[in-house]
């Protein structure tokens, strides 16, 4: 009996996602393949090793991440860069399809592979890359000596991002051995150090082996043997994992920043990680949720303002957060022995029943299924995780249904030990974080923090009486004017067009309003709107800049003149619909969202909001008094604009781009600010918002087309066109710098960054953004090729493009990169050499289709069937720059006829090797050279 009693089975598993199949070899190599349809032609593949730098001995630091770059250098099957070679070939792109990335205990190998289920030679090949990774690497001798200086490079760029990370990370062997290692580190490795790793612990019994997307499970799971079967078993029986260790006691860590008005501090006590592999795992992860839910509910009761976390931080540990901010010490004294108060009434008291109930309802309503339309990219972050740290997620209906009804059962017993167990770590480890906003302050002790632990009997708290919210079954009121059905007549649509490759349908109107309907079967059950037209601030003049600027806040205040704010805010929050009113430079839009069954309130809506807004008069009074006693005082913006080189250096790069208005680089006076008037407003607002002449309003998501298009129709085919109204003009280009140099204050010894910027104008068209990108990518390439792969003194040099189609036709070129002080004259040399040469020599057919092939191989996987966003966003992005439906449609055509040729006229007119802007933060060899400007009166090229 008492054998029978203790021999209980263990916790189930977590399921899977139907389908997926996992297994192990013989040699233990672990692998899980997944079929799945999104994006289409798409494969995913990892090798993952269950190891990073936490596994170097004191000789080998940052060998793990230094063997990362090695694997793309050369392997047994695919010798110097031959490897990315062929896979660029494909149309793909490194950094993007080609990746990897190294951690404590970690490293992935990433490849995103465009292929179908047929494709067996090309998913073989694949596979035999990931094969080589985990045994094949060669560390060739000169490969090795020259990655070292684009590692160095990115060493001297990186930032760990958090000030008090020396305090997160503890005394473990995590804050010894960084993936990057140090300076010295990197210079000391050498190919005997990285193959004594390599040879250590890249083992089969430590790798794990990831495909999802187009892909026969039963083929790929054939492969997967036949590539990795015969890889040896090593002796890997000193393999460990690390935990996430602290000096015992009180841990202080302080820092002054004088740039914000409030001090900050943190407590944060590490505890022991839930790892979710099973469902009573699941179950106490998300009770640790619900328990914040419910302490930030009664902090929030006392008063306090403060910020509650508990997450998972690093290795085995949570980090439980309490965070305040504060004028003063006396300030966060307060607000911590309060909050403290509080988790003691909690630890004794409890919570009630319907407490407890009430937000267990409503934490529950963020529980989900993955869509169906998930990506494989995101199904292998999750198997990522799974092969690391053992957690499994909920993918199934079952898993989830049980999950529901386990944390219905959540008692306050249950929590109030869950809250014991987290403060009960702080009798071995606290660790208190302090930004301090006064220099003047005394320096933080552990007696100050331990008396927030003495001084918490003395708090008297507010008595708590939770008291339980009456479910309403009424419905929320529905206003008439957004629930009127208007009828719809055929003779209202003056054209309709469909584009079948595209599966895009549009609607010209009779009042000149167009639609563009995209129907994309997400089964979300809810649409994506946004309605824009010409017409921004970038068309007034300067007077009436200082006028109407900001007009689309005020209108955004107030809701429609016959609907109350509250009455039309709880309708809306109700039936799930979002709109957001915006002008900018030379565009007004509106950006709206709703269930497809509430489509007609919420095209209702927009048409009264653009005709009728409730004007907010109170309120705009209220924000116009405060400007005016602000006036002249410094904020907390300005502070930062004068420490932040980096955004100097952006404000900078706005003004000589043009994206900048010229009035716009003044703050209003006194007398402007006197002179607003809240109806001057009112009637731009309307007079721009309630002509449909040139209007667009493009709608995707999961929805009917037919119903769809009879009720817009119907909505928007009301609006009139106003008589008089002067459309903005076609045309506004704005005055461009050709050249410039400047530098800005760094904070690093010795690294520089650069941005070199090419600004010009261009005739908007697909093909001649198509052009446009084509340049880009040739100019990264041979960045890549002669900065990092032949000279290695840039780690991640990267090339953007920006281009604004109507009504500016601009755009520009940067180059963006980090350096070695030392180094700048050559980049800058290197840089227009490479200018001049693709000026005169035309690109081989071979990188242009390369290049060709990876621009339809992006499209095809962002543009899928079910993505309503990224649908939304690029047929949006389309008309305001000036580019045409029936362009789009023929867009394999188009990219076709650009020739190698073309892009090398583009580059002769669009680029210029010795006149262009150089913007850099530290320091640059150019320096005791003089600035020079010269601003561009009209593009002549």
């Amino acid at each position: 009996m008492v054998v029978s009693f203790l021999l209980q089975a263990a916790p189930s598993p977590v399921d899977f996602l139907p389908g997926t199949v996992e297994g192990f070899l013989p040699n233990g190599l672990h692998y899980l393949v997944l079929s799945n349809a999104e994006p289409v032609h798409n494969v995913e593949l990892r090798l993952i090793m269950r190891v990073g730098s936490v596994q170097e001995n004191e000789h080998q630091k940052g060998a793990a991440h230094f063997l990362e770059h090695m694997a793309f250098a050369g392997t047994r099957h695919f010798p110097n860069r031959s490897m990315v070679e062929f896979l660029e070939s494909l149309g793909m792109k490194y950094g993007r399809d080609i990746n990897a990335v190294t951690g404590y205990d970690r490293t992935v190998f990433m490849l995103s592979v465009p292929m179908d289920q047929e494709d067996t030679l090309l998913l073989d090949r694949s596979l035999l890359m990931l094969r080589d990774w985990l045994d094949g690497i060669t560390f060739d001798e000169e490969h090795t000596r020259r990655e070292r200086g684009v590692i160095l490079e990115e060493l001297r760029g990186y930032d760990v991002g958090d000030d008090f990370y020396s305090l997160k990370i503890g005394n473990s062997r995590f804050a010894d051995h960084m993936p990057l290692g140090t300076e010295a580190d990197i210079r000391s490795i050498d190919r005997k150090t990285l193959k004594q790793y390599y040879q250590k612990w890249y083992a089969p019994q430590l790798a794990a082996v990831v495909l999802v997307g187009a892909v026969d499970t039963v083929q790929a799971v054939r492969l997967i043997r036949k590539h990795f079967s015969e890889v040896p078993v090593k002796d890997v029986s000193d393999f460990r994992t690390y935990p996430l260790t602290y000096p015992r006691g009180i841990q202080i860590q302080e820092h002054t920043d004088t740039l914000p008005t409030k001090s900050e501090m943190e407590l944060i006590i590490p505890h022991p990680a839930v790892v979710t592999r099973s469902l009573d795992d699941l179950v106490r992860k998300e009770r640790g949720g619900l328990l914040i839910r419910l302490l930030s509910q009664r902090l929030r009761f006392q008063g306090v303002d403060c910020l509650l976390s508990d997450a998972w931080y690093l290795a085995d540990r949570n980090h439980f957060v309490l965070s305040v901010r504060g004028e003063n010490r006396q300030d966060l004294h307060s607000k911590l022995v309060r909050a403290l108060a509080q988790f003691d009434e909690v630890q004794q008291s409890g919570f009630s029943a319907d407490e407890v109930h009430d937000a267990c309802d409503a934490y529950l309503q963020r529980f989900s299924l993955p869509s169906s339309d998930r990506r494989s990219a995101e199904w292998c972050d999750d198997f990522t995780d799974y092969i690391l740290s053992g957690d499994r997620y909920v993918h199934t209906s079952h898993t989830l249904e049980q999950l529901r009804m386990q944390m219905k059962q959540t008692t306050s017993s249950d929590l109030q030990a869950m809250l014991s167990c987290w403060l009960s770590s702080r009798d071995t480890t606290l660790l208190v974080a302090c930004r301090n906003h006064r220099a003047t302050e005394q320096p933080l002790t552990a007696s100050w923090i331990e008396g927030l632990w003495q001084d918490k009997d003395t708090v008297v708290l507010r008595p708590y009486r939770y008291e339980q919210k009456t479910p309403s079954s009424e419905c929320a009121y529905a206003p008439p004017c957004l629930m009127h059905e208007y009828r719809f007549h055929s003779s209202d649509i003056r054209n309709e067009k469909y584009y079948p490759s595209m599966g895009v349908t549009e609607i010209t109107l009779s009042n000149g309003l167009k639609l563009i309907l995209r129907p994309t079967p997400d089964q979300s059950g809810r649409m994506l709107v946004n309605l824009f037209a010409r017409g921004g601030v970038g068309d007034l003049s300067e007077q009436d800049y200082y006028r109407f600027e900001g007009t689309a806040g005020y209108m955004e205040m107030g809701g429609i003149t016959k609907v109350g704010n509250d009455t039309l805010s709880e309708f809306m929050l109700q039936n799930e619909l979002s709109m957001n009113v915006s002008i900018s430079n030379s565009w007004h839009d509106i950006l709206a969202s709703a269930p497809t069954e509430e489509a007609l309130p919420l095209f209702n809506l927009m048409y009264e909001k653009m005709h009728y807004p409730e004007l907010c008069r109170e309120d705009f009074e209220e924000i116009r008094r405060s400007e005016l006693e602000d006036q002249d005082q410094e904020t907390i913006l300005d502070r930062v604009m004068k420490q932040a080189s980096d955004r100097l250096l952006t404000n900078r790069l706005n003004l000589l781009v043009g994206s900048v208005l010229p009035a716009a680089q003044r703050e209003r006076t006194r007398e402007e600010l006197e002179q607003l008037s809240l109806d001057s407003m009112a009637a731009y607002y309307r007079k721009l918002f309630t002509n449909p002449e040139g209007m667009t309003l493009v709608i995707t998501g999961d929805y009917s087309l037919e119903t769809i298009k009879r009720t817009a129709v119907s909505v928007f085919a009301r609006m009139n066109c106003p008589a008089g109204g002067m459309p903005p003009a076609v045309v506004r280009r704005p005055q461009l710098v050709r050249q410039h140099r400047e530098g800005f204050a760094g904070d690093h010894e010795s690294q520089t960054v650069l941005e070199y910027v090419f600004p010009g104008h261009y005739e908007p068209s697909l093909r001649s953004s198509l052009t446009l990108k084509l340049v880009r990518d040739v100019l990264q390439n041979r960045v890549l090729e002669i900065l990092r792969e032949r000279e290695h003194i840039v780690y991640s040099p990267y090339v953007s493009l920006f281009y604004n189609g109507s009504p500016e036709q601009t755009f520009y070129l940067n180059l963006s990169l980090s350096v070695d002080e030392a180094n700048t004259a050559r980049v800058d040399t290197l840089v227009r050499q490479i200018i001049c040469s693709l000026q005169a020599n035309a690109i081989s057919s071979s990188e242009l289709e390369q290049l060709k092939r990876s621009f339809r191989i992006n499209k095809m996987q962002v543009l899928t069937p079910s993505a309503s966003v990224e649908w939304r966003n690029t047929l949006v992005n389309l008309l305001k720059n000036g580019e045409q439906l029936d362009d789009f449609e023929d867009y394999d055509h188009i990219l076709e006829q650009i020739s190698a040729e073309d892009v090398r006229r583009a580059f002769v007119r669009y680029l210029d090797a010795e006149s262009h802007v150089l913007l850099y933060i530290g320091k640059h060899q150019y320096d005791e050279k003089d600035t020079r400007t010269l601003k561009e009166e009209k593009d002549d090229r």
